[in-house]
């Protein structure tokens, strides 16, 4: 039977007994073009939508080229790691070459991770229930039988006719010792670098069971590693696997693949307002180095071997248990000292709060418990503002830099 006559079976709403023979008549057809299918993931999707219908459904998923040529990409490369910026629907095309994935693949383990097990769950969730609205080819894919398919909160789990699977993993202990034939890294520049490395990275070490039972470790499903990502900064672990990858691609091309993007794809897909982006440039809150980041995929960053770098500094902005104002509750010789950094004219002035605990010996142990930013006010403003604060915490000190303009401060904070 040729492929035509199977794309027109599979059309017709007339029941079709299929006998053993005219299966075994099918096989050789259908694996051409699952062959196919693999290479060309896109040319799946159209199938999966109707495209080769004489009439095509109306409301149904079209890919853009860009996204062509990720899906492409994704398919037919072992390591692939993406930096896009935002509405770039990466998070959709990452889940949808996964499912593509899923449905050529026979039998294949596949997960996704993030930032948190909920965030990872959340994400599978949508974009699954997103691409099935779409292209309800996909559903159909899908056992949706009870005890099969999950979709909870922190957990989903997507089992799949074919035997193959897809779940979310907590980037985390916990996943440790599970086994994958690969998976996708979502927003990997939120994902603890030790973690990936130590814990994720070695869930994707088996190769797929092949229907007569063999391995094929050359298969490109196999220990398939897919990060996708906006950027962020370097001397981190997202970037040092970025530069490994790219050298990757210099030395062993055949696996190896990165991709890029800037804001202006999206806008000339419409799939981003034009304006929208130059009101943020115009916002007087702009910043510049996160605008680089989030909409030009340009990493920031400290220079190499750099003593802090990026990294560190993020595991250790929020503080966990902000103190709001004066406690004695954890000792009573603790107090507390404000440190001042004076800004003005489009320079916030920050007033960090640190809890001193006398120790022996003379020495101390100084805890960070709350940051104040009062925004671009006048200087008597600024002064009331943190006289309130001093009171507040009944400090025994306030340290200000009283270098260039912040003696402007001083003379208004010595007023009555």
């Amino acid at each position: 039977m040729a492929l035509q006559d199977l794309l027109n079976l599979s059309q017709s709403r007339e029941k079709i007994g299929l006998s053993e023979e005219r299966v075994t008549a099918i096989i050789p057809e259908a694996r051409k073009a699952i062959a196919y299918w693999r290479e060309y993931p896109d040319m799946f999707v159209d199938f999966m939508a109707g495209k080769w219908l004489p009439e095509p459904p109306k409301e149904t998923l079209t890919l853009f080229f860009y996204q062509r040529v990720f899906l492409r990409a994704a398919m037919r490369y072992k390591y692939v790691y993406a930096v896009f910026p935002r509405a770039y629907s990466k998070s959709f095309l990452s889940v949808l070459i996964l499912m593509t994935r899923a449905i050529l693949y026979s039998g294949s383990k596949l997960f996704v991770t993030s930032g948190g097990k909920e965030q990872a769950s959340g994400i599978l969730k949508e974009k699954v229930q997103e691409i099935c609205t779409l292209v309800p080819g996909f559903a159909r894919e899908i056992d949706w039988g009870r005890g099969k398919t999950m979709e909870g909160k922190d957990y989903c789990k997507y089992i799949f006719k074919n035997g193959s699977f897809i779940d979310n993993l907590a980037a985390s202990e916990k996943s440790r010792g599970k086994r994958r034939h690969g998976g996708l890294v979502e927003e990997c520049v939120g994902v603890d670098g030790t973690i990936l490395n130590e814990v994720i990275i070695p869930v994707m070490n088996v190769s797929r069971r092949l229907p007569d039972g063999t391995k094929d470790d050359d298969e490109v499903l196999n220990k398939s590693q897919i990060f996708v990502t906006t950027a962020g900064w370097k001397n981190t672990f997202a970037y040092d696997k970025l530069i490994q990858m790219l050298v990757g691609e210099i030395t062993q091309p055949e696996k190896f693949c990165i991709m890029g993007g800037t804001w202006r794809i999206p806008v000339a897909m419409h799939l981003l307002d034009k304006n929208f982006v130059r009101d943020l440039k115009l916002d007087g809150t702009f910043n510049e180095m996160s605008f680089a980041r989030e909409y030009e995929s340009e990493w920031s960053g400290t220079i190499e071997d750099a003593f802090f770098n990026g990294e560190q500094f993020d595991r250790n902005r929020i503080l966990k248990q902000p103190e709001h104002e004066y406690s004695g509750r954890s000792t009573k010789s603790a107090y507390y000292v404000l440190s001042v950094d004076v800004g003005r004219k489009g320079c916030d002035t920050v007033c960090c709060v640190f809890k001193v605990t006398p120790q022996t010996a003379g020495s101390s142990f100084k805890t960070l418990v709350n940051i104040y930013t009062i925004h671009n006010e006048h200087f008597e403003e600024q002064a009331i503002a943190l006289k309130k604060l001093f009171y507040k915490y009944k400090a025994r000190r306030m340290v200000i830099d009283a270098n260039g303009l912040g003696i402007g401060l001083v003379d208004y904070m010595v007023k009555t």
